[in-house]
């Protein structure tokens, strides 16, 4: 008989386990089997080997990794614990036999704000010794960036300094690239198997938390959204409609005001989430490649083991499906490997290693083919060689309630010149110079980023700091809140180089601070005067009354570059509740970790 009904919150295993103790209990007290069961038959066993999975996730990509990580984990008779990494405590994490880890890294190498407080304890000096712990880490990144993968890496590292027993290297997966998690995963069940058991409280599956928020926050980070037919695999065929350059005559960027039709109902977004754009590479850069290495574009290419050899030729696949502009590891190895005498061949000596790491700086497929002139490689070969091309994330600039049937972005296009040769962003100039207004499909798709959204309250304060383009997604919070009508205050701090080219969607800005929508609006121009002035030297002007705003409750956001504007506006926040707040540093630093656990300090950084 079951005690447990089918319908109760446990899986199969759990559910089996309770059966059997239920019992045995009853069956102890009463001197008598319970009727219905069979006296002989000895209880199921419950799954005797508890696996923690904690994730730190920003966009979703790591946490749907680790709800499969956490099912294939229960088929296994595991019993799972599935937690967010910030909600993994000290005394939890001690007590652990095995862990899990799936964490993605976000902007300049930091970890997700999911995972950012549990970093923060994990690197203390005071973090707990894991002499019992046995784990292994899965990464996510994008090559793209330098610190490829460092959240889940210093994580990695760190977990080992402090005694824990590593039973699976880590594995990274590079974009979209899922490969590295299949062979991960093959790797740990065996290993954790082999793990001795150690005396510990027992566990119980956990449901999927999200952070511990206040009144008026958003969502939970992890509620599932809406199933889109349109996804990185299969984006959505749309059209461009505007791609108008924002900066004045005389500016030295070239930033652009991109509009997109969505034709297409169930194609949804949320004010915070980013645009995946797949790209296009330089048809010149794909010619400069093809004579390099003497190839005809026409011959047939594959594409991996899933795609037929015919389907594609070698032209549309150095267009559409590699990357060009970042010579691979694998590339250089190989033509050092046909042309040993190459400059190439020297540079990858491991006494060398600055050396290439400076020659690569601004390099790209077609440099590292001129360096080897005598390697011939054929088509069958080259594509192994190279990575796949991966979709351009953009921060999106609009509102779905302002701009119904269209996506808004504000793309700052990448030109540069370098080694003699002019050196163009792939999906920023194919946007702005070569997609066909109403004619060039634009491949896109939606990526959720359930940790950067508008407060829930529409009555809560915001400051927003978004320099730049990092002023995109909040001109999509504020025609958002302007949508529903919220009340709550504005505060927006932007800077550029000069007001009078550089000032962003000032025809917009201007009118809704005039109309007092937009509460606070501080301008930072950093070439309008001698000395350089950045809108983190404006918080600090404004300290006192930005700690006003936020002991009344407002979110806190920041986007854009992650390397230095993004730590230097968390110093100038620092410094303002050290000052103004009258905290000591430690509690300076408390104070934020605070808000970020409540929700109301959020960042998109890249």
């Amino acid at each position: 008989m079951n005690i447990v009904p089918e319908t109760a919150p446990f899986s199969r295993e759990q559910r089996a386990w309770l059966n059997g103790f239920l019992a045995a209990s009853l069956f102890d007290r009463l001197g008598s089997a319970v009727p219905g069961t069979v006296p002989d038959a000895p209880p199921p066993v419950a799954p005797s080997r508890p696996l923690w999975i904690g994730f730190g996730s920003q966009t979703g990509s790591a946490s749907g990794l680790a709800k499969k990580v956490a099912k294939a984990a229960e088929s296994k008779g595991f019993l799972v614990t599935l937690r967010e990494l910030d909600s993994i405590s000290p005394d939890e994490l001690s007590g652990l036999e095995r862990l899990l880890v799936v964490c993605s890294t976000w902007g300049d190498g930091e970890p997700p704000d999911n995972a950012a407080g549990f970093w923060s304890r994990l690197s203390e000096g005071a973090a707990p010794r894991l002499g019992s712990l046995r784990y292994s880490v899965l990464g996510l990144g994008d090559r793209n960036y330098a610190d490829f993968c460092g959240a889940a890496r210093r994580i990695d590292e760190r977990l080992e300094a402090l005694g824990a027993r590593r039973v699976a290297p880590r594995a990274e997966c590079d974009g979209g690239d899922r490969a590295p998690f299949t062979a991960w995963m093959e790797a740990v069940w065996p290993s954790l198997d082999s793990v001795e058991p150690v005396d510990a409280p027992p566990c119980v599956v956990s449901p999927i938390p999200g952070p511990t928020v206040g009144p008026g926050s958003g969502p939970s980070p992890e509620t599932p959204a809406a199933a889109s037919p349109w996804t990185r695999r299969h984006p959505y065929p749309a059209r461009l409609r505007v791609a108008r350059r924002l900066n004045g005559e005389g500016s030295s960027k070239d930033t652009r005001h991109i509009e997109i039709e969505l034709d297409d109902a169930s194609f949804v977004y949320e004010a915070g989430d980013a645009l995946g754009v797949q790209p296009s590479n330089d048809p010149a850069l794909v010619d400069g490649i093809l004579e390099a290495l003497g190839l005809d574009p026409t011959v047939s290419v594959g594409l991996g083991p899933t795609v037929p050899a015919e389907s594609t030729t070698l032209a549309e696949a150095l267009t559409n499906r590699w990357v060009l502009t970042q010579p691979s590891p694998a590339l250089l190895k190989r033509l050092a490997e046909l042309a040993p005498g190459s400059l190439i061949a020297s540079l990858l000596e491991p006494s060398r290693r600055p050396n290439l790491e400076s020659w690569m700086a601004g390099r790209d497929v077609l440099d590292a083919l001129r360096s080897a002139p005598e390697a011939r490689l054929d088509a069958v070969e080259l594509g192994p060689l190279l990575r796949p091309l991966q979709p351009r994330l953009y921060s999106i600039s609009s509102s779905p309630k302002a701009h119904p049937g269209e996506v808004h972005l504000t793309v700052g296009t990448v030109r540069y010149e370098a080694h003699g040769r002019a050196r163009l962003g792939v999906a920023s100039c194919w946007l702005a110079d070569r997609v066909i207004p109403g004619v060039t499909p634009v491949p896109v798709f939606v990526q959720v980023s359930r940790h950067f959204r508008p407060p829930g309250d529409p009555s809560r304060p915001m400051i927003m700091v978004g320099p730049g383009t990092g002023i995109a997604p909040f001109r999509a919070f504020l025609q958002e809140r302007r949508a529903i009508g919220a009340t709550g205050k504005h505060w927006l701090f932007f800077g550029d180089q000069r007001r009078a080219t550089d000032y962003l969607y000032s025809s917009e800005l201007d009118p809704l601070h005039q109309d007092g929508f937009l509460t606070r609006l501080d301008l930072a121009f950093s070439r309008d005067q001698e000395s350089k002035v950045y809108v983190q030297d404006r918080m600090r002007e404004q300290s006192q009354a930005l700690w006003q705003w936020l002991e009344e409750g407002a979110h806190f956001y920041v986007c854009g570059d992650a390397r230095r504007m993004a730590k230097d506006v968390e110093a100038a926040l620092r410094t303002v509740i050290r000052t103004a707040g009258g905290r000591t540093e430690e509690k300076a630093s408390e104070y934020l970790e605070r808000l970020q656990s409540e929700g109301r300090y959020q960042k998109d950084v890249y």
